[in-house]
């Protein structure tokens, strides 16, 4: 109804068969959204979900944090979600490459849940508070001594490292020997087999990977202490009208669970650290 228009008093009761016309047109329509959302159409931010608002958030397979694959979707995404059903909302989650879910999170056509903050990307959104630290350093084979400190010790060997990935400082030498894989875990086998000398990654992502092959976990040790710790953010799109409300409710949400001990059980029981 147009804002100027009144609604009649008067109304004539409608046909049996023009309501079943219309239930079936809706019930095509809602088909046809669904249809669209798993073929990756794009969805708002923020729709309706019966009652309560909906929240799209755009994520990574990226076990042990999140993944279709781990039971409610892994434990980074259980977190937001409780955080923000207890400010009246419920999540939405797509699963999709990195590159994808920058550019539909910078649109503001999603949130990104995951995501580590650099000076590019604090142009472009706002963030939660901290939600975990992943630790970034070396898998080693078991028994090693290799040194690993400065960049001159690190010159003299093979290390793996993921394609494209995000390289700390005292990787960024031009001097150093590295080994491109697609996948951490390509560089865990070839550090059993002697290809490489160590395999850089995420502690938690590359003890997830050893855990489900016994045989290569009992090769291959995580080498502590790690190089870095990166936190991870539920990030806000700065285009989308709404990202301060939302981010407002989340934070609402994670503080509650942080209070009353819910935020340090959930990762602890995924084998995760919980932050202060």
């Amino acid at each position: 109804m147009l804002p100027n228009q009144t609604r009649s008093t008067n109304l004539t009761p409608c046909p049996p068969y023009r309501q079943r016309l219309l239930l079936a047109a809706a019930l095509v329509a809602a088909a046809w959204g669904t249809a669209a959302l798993a073929k990756g159409g794009v969805a708002p931010a923020n729709s309706q979900v019966g009652s309560q608002p909906a929240v799209r958030v755009c994520v990574g397979d990226f076990p042990p944090y999140n993944s279709p694959r781990l039971p409610r979707m892994g434990p980074i995404f259980d977190l937001a979600q409780q955080a923000f059903q207890r400010v009246g909302y419920t999540m939405q989650a797509e699963f999709m490459p990195w590159a994808r879910i920058l550019k539909e999170g910078e649109e503001g056509r999603c949130l990104i849940l995951g995501i580590w903050r650099n000076a590019a990307r604090d142009q472009l959104f706002d963030y939660s508070s901290p939600l975990v630290e992943q630790e970034l350093g070396f898998f080693v084979k078991r028994g090693s001594q290799q040194m690993t400190h400065n960049a001159e010790s690190l010159r003299r060997l093979r290390i793996g490292v993921e394609r494209g990935s995000y390289l700390p400082e005292l990787l960024r030498d031009p001097g150093l020997q590295l080994d491109l894989a697609s996948a951490l875990n390509s560089n865990l086998r070839k550090l059993a087999k002697d290809r490489i000398d160590l395999a850089f990654g995420a502690k938690d992502a590359g003890l997830y990977m050893l855990a489900k092959e016994p045989e290569l976990r009992a090769r291959i040790d995580w080498l502590a202490p790690g190089l870095e710790s990166k936190p991870t953010y539920l990030a806000f799109s700065r285009r989308d009208p709404q990202a301060e409300a939302l981010r407002s409710a989340f934070e609402q949400g994670l503080t509650a669970m942080k209070a009353d001990g819910s935020y340090r059980r959930l990762l602890k029981a995924a084998g995760l650290s919980p932050l202060p």
